[in-house]
């Protein structure tokens, strides 16, 4: 076999060997359906490895397809998915999704998933703007925050990479009691109501009875311009809750015996 018979052997081959996986990456694009199981669609602006160990994850596979948004150039068909991971959540694209001004696939995409109601997660590893909360001057990131209380407000759910799994496969029940330290924000409740009280000075006070206190319940409250929150002495307050008090000067005030 002559040198040029031999180049165009082994282009042909190469070329059979990428027809072979172009094929079984669409196989794997198709499964959603084939499963007959809700699906559930990675959206990463680049791959990386904790959104590898989601698509991966046996305890969700066992209940949702998994699926990537990048594998697909972002041409996917958000109906066919039920719950929607955002990784690498960039100061410029949590700034598009909060303006409803998206320039990229990656935040279109996104903010067609908060605009369709689908169940939205984001791992707090994986939100860029929290990089920034001991460098950036105080009145430049609390603008930023805002943004992000926009998003929370609208119903995504920021919780720690480690309890992501957990939030998703219970994202659709009641939350459970929980200890004070638990990272998982449970999805504000459609029952819940802030019962507005009276003024004291110059502070606005709420009462929000509730079981369990969320990081969204505190986080709407202090849109509203609430400094000041009454809980039942039995209510559980999340660890993100406690962080959104803080970071916000909210006083939680407890009932007593």
């Amino acid at each position: 076999m002559d040198h040029n018979a031999m180049v165009e052997e082994i282009m042909r081959r190469v070329a059979a060997k990428l027809s072979a996986a172009e094929e079984c990456c669409a196989a794997e694009a198709a499964a959603p359906c084939e499963e007959g199981k809700p699906g559930l669609l990675v959206l990463t602006q680049d791959h990386g490895t904790d959104c590898h160990a989601t698509l991966d994850s046996e305890a969700l596979k066992a209940h949702y397809a998994t699926d990537c948004a990048l594998m697909h150039h972002y041409e996917v068909d958000l109906d066919a998915y039920e719950v929607i991971v955002l990784f690498d959540l960039s100061c410029d694209a949590m700034a598009a999704l909060a303006s409803g001004a998206c320039d990229t696939a990656y935040s279109r995409l996104a903010s067609k998933a908060i605009l369709s109601g689908k169940k939205v997660y984001v791992p707090t590893e994986e939100v860029e703007l929290y990089r920034y909360k001991e460098s950036a001057p105080a009145a430049y990131y609390s603008m930023m925050q805002q943004k992000l209380d926009l998003l929370v407000a609208s119903g995504v759910v920021i919780c720690a990479q480690a309890g992501l799994e957990q939030a998703i496969l219970g994202g659709a029940a009641a939350p459970a009691p929980q200890p004070a330290a638990a990272p998982v924000v449970a999805p504000l409740a459609a029952s819940s109501t802030l019962a507005p009280m009276p003024h004291q000075g110059e502070e606005k006070e709420v009462r929000i009875d509730k079981r369990v206190l969320t990081e969204k319940d505190l986080i709407e409250a202090n849109m509203d311009g609430v400094t000041r929150v009454h809980i039942g002495e039995k209510t559980i307050v999340t660890a993100l809750a406690k962080d959104a008090a803080k970071d916000r000067g909210m006083t939680l005030i407890r009932d007593e015996d």
